[in-house]
């Protein structure tokens, strides 16, 4: 295809070692029952601004339970996704791969929300 991308593909150890970064300014409400309320302002799009008008102030909210909390606030560019798997499986007494696969499923979506983006440590 002429205008798609080309993905690169890394390891696993390579994904692992990767820091997830936020990439939007976003407000965190927290409720009662220990999840929160993620809200984030949209943006026109840059292709479809004349054509697509959003309102001023508009926003997007994602609701997030304590799971989603906690990876949501170790999306700080500091914190491996092994670490945030460690934390996830310490704190609600899962065993590793549970908290893997439930780990790496979230931080996916918040990808392609386009929420945070990973940075990859480079080989040497």
């Amino acid at each position: 295809m002429l205008f798609r991308r080309r993905r690169s593909t890394i390891s696993r150890t390579e994904a692992l070692a990767a820091r997830p970064v936020r990439v939007v300014e976003a407000t965190v409400s927290r409720d009662e029952s220990g999840g929160a309320k993620l809200k984030v302002a949209l943006k026109n799009p840059r292709w479809g601004g004349w054509l697509l008008r959003m309102p001023e102030g508009a926003t997007k909210t994602f609701e997030l339970d304590e799971l989603g909390l906690l990876v949501w606030e170790s999306c700080d560019g500091k914190t491996s996704v092994q670490q945030i798997i460690r934390r996830l499986a310490k704190r609600y007494n899962l065993n590793l791969r549970e908290a893997e696969v439930a780990t790496i499923q979230f931080l996916q979506m918040l990808v392609k929300r386009r929420l945070i983006g990973l940075s990859v440590p480079r080989k040497k």
